[in-house]
């Protein structure tokens, strides 16, 4: 079994967890997170309908991380694991949920080579820690603003705030020497598209 097959076996596995999540939603009359579920159900096959639409092989783990980001942020939700097992649950998302940006922004760099917009492999890690950076911030100033607005408990304060911060580091820290250890495979003569089309020698167009 190849590896590309592996993980499309691990997605259709993540699909069924999203379905029993989906009727614990019903379950529980919990109607926003029910469509939560369904959202994240599509945001899964988003990559799977990329590498066929596009015709190219995402780097190995990219689909899972982005679904196992999903996944523990619908669960955590529907089952109050954020609350049951704060501050721990809630940490550990933000580490995964960094990754699966971090990695996401790095397969935009990849396909945007194949279409010749092309960046060298230090722009490529430069743009995922500014772009990561940034979104956290954002993910921060949302949970804050929906605390006012519904009287949640999404944000704990400034420390809260600091320690998820430093989660989405340690998740963008992982990302980073993902794309650092995948970049290094380009051959020489290739361009970073290369790699989201293992079957040639170079990325079309180079």
């Amino acid at each position: 079994m190849t590896r590309a097959r592996s993980e499309y076996y691990v997605l259709i596995l993540f699909e069924f967890l999203f379905l029993l999540l989906a009727v614990q939603a019903v379950i529980i009359e919990d109607t926003t997170r029910f469509y939560g579920v369904l959202a994240s159900m599509v945001l899964a096959l988003f990559p799977v309908l990329a590498e066929w639409g596009l015709s190219v092989r995402l780097t190995p783990g990219v689909k899972t991380v982005i679904a196992l980001a999903l996944l523990l942020h619908v669960a955590g939700g529907i089952n109050r694991w954020y609350w049951k097992f704060a501050p721990y649950y809630d940490k550990l998302a933000h580490v995964v949920a960094a990754m699966a940006v971090g990695m996401t922004i790095l397969s935009l760099f990849l396909i945007f080579d194949t279409w010749k917009i092309r960046a060298s492999p230090r722009r490529i890690i430069a743009g995922m820690i500014i772009i990561v950076v940034i979104l956290g911030g954002l993910w921060e100033i949302g949970e804050y603003s929906i605390d006012l607005l519904v009287r949640s408990s999404y944000n704990n304060g400034v420390m809260d705030t600091i320690i998820d911060t430093i989660a989405n580091l340690a998740g963008l820290l992982i990302a980073v020497l993902y794309a650092w250890w995948i970049l290094k495979k380009v051959p020489a003569g290739g361009t970073p598209g290369y790699l989201i089309y293992p079957e040639q020698g170079l990325s079309p167009g180079a």
